[in-house]
C-alpha cells in the first residue's frame, strides 16, 4: 500500500469515527480554484470550479478536524496560447482547524487557521478543446499527495447552522507527470463557501 491510499483510508476512518461524534455537522461547499503547475515558465493561472462536501467535528471551543470530498480543477493555461491544461481530480483534504472564538452562539464569528494533507485522484486530463492528454494514463499520475493551508471564518447563521468561508493555498508534493525529466506540481489559491448543518448535538 503506498501513502496516498494509506492516505484515503484514514480519510474514510475518520469520516466514519466522525460520524459518531456528538459535535458533527455537514454540508455542500462550493468556490473557485486559481491554479498553476510549478517548474514550467511556459505557463500561467487558470481558474476552475470547486465543489463538493465536508464533514467537521467542532469542539465547543477551539479545535476541529474535518474531511472534505471535491471535485476540484487544476491546471495552468498557455502561455502564447488560447490553450490550457485541465487536470480534474477528486480531492480528499483532511483539515486540522483552531479557531480564535470559541463562542457558538447565533451570530457568533469565529476567525479560524487551519492545515492538513490531501490527496487527489485523477478524473481527466484535457486541453481547452477536450481532446485527451492522458490517453490510457501514459503521461499523468493517477493520484496527487499535496498539503492544505489557510484561513477563514464560520458564522453562525442560526442555531447549529454555519456559514464557513475560507481561502486556501493548496501545495502538490507529487509530480503530476510520468515524466523523468522534469518535475511539474501543482500549486493553487483557492476561495470556498459553504453551509453546514449539525448530525449530532453541538
Amino acid at each position: 500500500m503506498n501513502k496516498k491510499s494509506g492516505l484515503f483510508i484514514v480519510a474514510i476512518l475518520l469520516v466514519a469515527s466522525l460520524s459518531k461524534a456528538q459535535n458533527l455537522s455537514f454540508g455542500p461547499s462550493a468556490g473557485v480554484n486559481f491554479s498553476n503547475l510549478s517548474s514550467n515558465s511556459n505557463t500561467s493561472t487558470k481558474t476552475g470550479l470547486a465543489t463538493g462536501v465536508f464533514f467537521n467535528y467542532s469542539s465547543k471551543n477551539w479545535f476541529g478536524v474535518g474531511v472534505q470530498v471535491l471535485y476540484s480543477e487544476l491546471g495552468a493555461k498557455l502561455k502564447n496560447t488560447d490553450n490550457s491544461i485541465n487536470l480534474n481530480y477528486i480531492q480528499v483534504p483532511v483539515l486540522f482547524t483552531y479557531y480564535f472564538n470559541g463562542n457558538n452562539t447565533v451570530g457568533s464569528f469565529r476567525p479560524k487557521l487551519f492545515a492538513g494533507p490531501h490527496v487527489d485522484f485523477l478524473m481527466n486530463a484535457k486541453d481547452k478543446n477536450g481532446i485527451d492528454l492522458n490517453p490510457n494514463g501514459q503521461f499523468y499520475s493517477s493520484t496527487d499527495l499535496g498539503l492544505t493551508v489557510g484561513a477563514g471564518f464560520n458564522y453562525a447563521l442560526a442555531e447549529k447552522i454555519w456559514l464557513n468561508v475560507d481561502a486556501r493555498y493548496g501545495l502538490g508534493l507529487t509530480d503530476t507527470t510520468k515524466s523523468t525529466t522534469i518535475n511539474s506540481m501543482n500549486r493553487n489559491l483557492g476561495i470556498n463557501v459553504g453551509v453546514s448543518f449539525p448530525i449530532g448535538s453541538i
